[in-house]
């Protein structure tokens, strides 16, 4: 029945994503190919357009992921479809992880979509030669490999959005217990519970800086070494999938206290 679910989650979402997907990859290859064009100074102000609208979507593509699986959650929780959801024979964990693995799923895609329009926009040797340096510079001085940097920075940004789901979800939950304003509340709801998570990571992060002094330093000092950022990373990693799983755990217990359906 999870199978189920996650279909019809995922179809909802996609629905609006794959349009945005296609636009944006449709003026990501505008711009590679007006920006190929050396010698054509009216092909250029049509390359700095189709990139200035390329990044726009790409910020659209986020935006959109997340008011859309928002929305569905509403819909299928509280909306016209909620009647035939709480009479599903299946519980309200298996509702609830349909709909967290499909938030992390879009995320997951929408972010490679971003990813690739980067490539096809702005990929040429110059580019890549100044990257490749770049980050060879932080693989060598973090024991790593070019690859391993470009994917640990990639998963700190999915997880980093993935975060900002579950607190909206929270923020639903909350605000669709109370009996008016139900939207508004979720919304204050949900800006009000990551800001003060937020706020505890920072706590947290403060409180192992006193006992390492690397991470120390992102407090006390504007210089920031490549063994300062390595640890950084790592240590956001482990923070985010530690939040990532409270939320998932407290939204369940949230959501099988009862709903309120309009």
């Amino acid at each position: 029945m999870l199978g189920k679910c996650l279909k019809y989650d995922l179809k909802y979402v996609y629905k609006l994503l794959i349009v945005f997907y296609l636009i944006d990859i449709v003026f990501a290859c505008l711009t590679r190919i007006f920006f190929g064009f050396d010698n054509s100074s009216i092909l250029k102000i049509l390359g700095y357009i189709a990139s200035s609208t390329t990044i726009s979507f790409m910020f659209s593509i986020i935006i959109n992921n997340l008011i859309r699986v928002w929305a569905r959650f509403v819909k299928n929780i509280y909306g016209d479809e909620s009647y035939l959801t709480h009479t599903l024979p299946i519980n309200k964990r298996t509702i609830y992880t349909s709909k967290f693995l499909s938030s992390s799923i879009t995320m997951l895609t929408s972010v490679l979509v971003i990813l690739l329009c980067v490539v096809i926009a702005y990929y040429s040797k110059e580019n890549l030669e100044v990257v490749k340096n770049t980050l060879q510079f932080f693989a060598t001085t973090m024991n790593s490999t070019t690859i391993k940097v470009v994917l640990t920075a990639f998963f700190v940004i999915f997880l980093e959005f993935t975060t900002v789901l579950q607190a909206g979800f929270t923020g639903l939950l909350l605000g669709h217990r109370a009996n008016n304003y139900k939207m508004a509340k979720s919304i204050f709801y949900g800006f009000l519970n990551y800001i003060f998570v937020v706020a505890i990571s920072v706590l947290v992060i403060y409180i192992i800086g006193l006992f390492n002094p690397n991470i120390m330093a992102l407090f006390s000092s504007n210089t920031l070494t490549v063994d300062i950022v390595r640890q950084a990373l790592i240590l956001g990693i482990c923070l985010y999938i530690v939040l990532i799983s409270i939320y998932y755990y407290i939204n369940i217990k949230i959501f099988r206290m009862g709903v309120n359906v309009d």
